[in-house]
Formats: structure tokens, C-alpha cells, sequence
């Protein structure tokens, strides 16, 4: 990783390198006409800077041996194993966190990504060891002798992520319940539970409508206090907790938009109100809300 930011920032940092670079590039007929900066903040830039940089590895050796500063790594067959490597687990990694991000997310569907990303990372690990590399296309491209040492690392990350959502697995039958309340067994499950699960998974109509419905319309409308009231209040509990820092971030970003430097007397209740509005999901009534005001009259 370090090598290849240090090589881009000495390419694009400098305006007189970036565009030597972008002719050498069309001079070559390259398929890219540039490379892409990698941004710490925006970690999901991580994939696709070193996807480019892999694609125009022999014209970045080309450009920075003209400049006199050739890249040694460049010409050694196991670091460009390495970078591929990085290459294609860096998008899987990226393809699962743009899963885990968005709107009206609930946790149970986001712990599926990530029991599913688990089981793709076990599923690596075994043909790894067994120099399969056919979910890695760009490792594959470099035909390494061995990769034992990139099971190794699937290991790694398997062993992270059981600590990064041991939390979130320990409340696994919770949230079953909670996400496919028809396919539990009651006798299983917590006792204040098990008479409301019966009667729910006995009736045909409700497990009809559970079936045609999205989760939370479901609970909301034909899950009612009046007939299943523990049952209503543990779908409450779990259909409110907040699966990742989306909402958080989509706010402050709004937040930098709102609070600028032409906008510096804005007021703290006039900017509160402002990103009321704009974190909210209810539409605005805009024709509403002007008839409500009076007209300026004329003097």
C-alpha cells in the first residue's frame, strides 16, 4: 500500500508529473486516462486506486523510470502477486460495505451480509490452500506458484470480523424471531414469546401477508398491540436499533453543506430547523405551508 500511494501522490502532487503522465498515457493508448487518488476519509477509493494502479502498472514503471525514480516492486513477481491480491479483496470488501450502507437498513438483513461475506470468506480460505484462485481474477491473471499465504489472510479477516460483530451475534435468535417469526421453533425460544408465536405462525392469512409484505409493513399492520402485544414490542426494540453510521454521516454532510461561509449568520435554531428538514423522510408541503402565510400588502 505504501509504494503504490507514494508513487501516485509523486505522479498526480505535481502538476508538471500528472500531465507528462496523462500523455504518456494517450501517446500509449492506454484504456485509462489517469490514476486515482486514494482518500483515507473515503476508504471505499481504496479499491478502485489500486485497481487502477494494477491496470497501468507498466505504465507507471515506464513514467517513473523516465522521471528516475524507478519502482524496484515493479518488477518483482510476488509483490505484483501481492498487489493483486489486495486488488481483488479490496472490492469484495467494497461490494459488502456498499450493502451495509443506505437508508431504512434493519440489523437483522445487515448481520445476512456479513454471515454471508463470513461464509465467502471460509469458502476462499479452502480453495486457497488448495491454489484455487477462481473468485480472484486478478491474482489469477499472475499465476502464483503458492497461495497458502493469502489463505492465511482470509484467516485474518474471518477471526476480524467474529470480533468486530460479536455483539451484534450474540442477539442472533433475537433477531430471528424478529426477521422470520414463521420459521422459529417456540419451544426454543424465551417463554414470554412462545404462546404469541404460536398463535402467530398458526394463522394462514397473517403468514400470507408476511410473505407479500416487507418486514416493517408487515409488523405494522397486521402484527397489532391488541393481539400480539410482547411480540409488537420486541419488533419495536429491533426494528429501531440503528445497524450502522449512515444516518450520522449523511448528517454532517448535510450539516457542511448548511454551515458555510456564506451562510455564517446563520443562527444555531435556524440551522437546527434547516437540517430537520433535510434528515427528514416526510415530504414537504410546500403549497401548504405558503397559503398558511399572509401576502406582503402594499402600502
Amino acid at each position: 500500500m505504501t509504494t503504490v500511494v507514494s508513487t501516485i501522490n509523486f505522479i498526480k502532487s505535481r502538476g508538471l508529473n500528472s500531465r507528462q503522465f496523462k500523455e504518456l498515457l494517450s501517446d500509449l493508448e492506454s484504456e485509462y486516462g489517469d490514476l486515482v487518488y486514494h482518500c483515507e476519509v473515503r476508504w471505499l477509493s481504496r479499491a478502485d486506486m489500486l485497481e487502477r494502479f494494477y491496470k497501468l502498472r507498466e505504465e507507471v514503471k515506464q513514467f517513473m523510470e523516465i522521471k528516475g525514480k524507478p519502482v524496484v516492486e515493479l518488477s518483482d513477481d510476488k509483490w505484483l502477486c501481492d498487489l493483486a491480491f489486495m486488488v481483488d479483496i479490496t472490492k469484495h470488501l467494497s461490494e459488502l460495505n456498499v450493502k451495509l450502507q443506505g437508508p431504512n437498513q434493519l440489523l437483522s438483513s445487515l448481520l445476512s451480509h456479513v454471515k454471508s461475506f463470513e461464509a465467502k470468506l471460509k469458502l476462499w480460505q479452502s480453495q486457497l490452500e488448495k491454489s484455487c484462485t477462481v473468485h480472484f481474477p486478478t491474482l489469477q491473471e499472475q499465476k502464483p506458484a503458492m497461495t497458502t499465504e493469502y489463505a492465511g489472510e482470509c484467516a485474518k479477516l474471518l477471526q476480524a470480523f467474529g470480533e468486530r460483530f460479536q455483539d451484534i451475534k450474540s442477539k442472533q435468535n433475537e433477531l430471528k424471531i424478529f426477521a422470520v417469526p414463521f420459521n422459529v421453533e417456540p419451544s426454543e425460544e424465551p417463554d414470554i414469546l412462545q404462546h404469541e408465536i404460536i398463535e402467530l405462525q398458526s394463522n394462514d392469512e397473517l403468514k400470507a401477508k408476511y410473505n407479500n409484505l416487507p418486514l416493517l409493513e408487515f409488523y405494522k399492520l397486521y402484527v397489532r398491540s391488541e393481539d400480539f402485544p410482547i411480540l409488537r414490542r420486541h419488533a419495536l426494540k429491533f426494528a429501531s436499533l440503528f445497524g450502522t453510521t449512515y444516518c450520522c454521516e449523511q448528517f454532517f454532510s448535510k450539516l457542511t453543506l448548511a454551515k458555510t461561509r456564506f451562510c455564517s449568520r446563520l443562527t444555531d435554531s435556524n440551522l437546527e430547523n434547516q437540517l430537520r428538514v433535510a434528515s427528514s423522510s416526510l415530504p414537504s408541503d410546500i403549497k401548504r405551508l405558503v397559503k398558511e402565510k399572509q401576502f406582503q400588502p402594499s402600502h
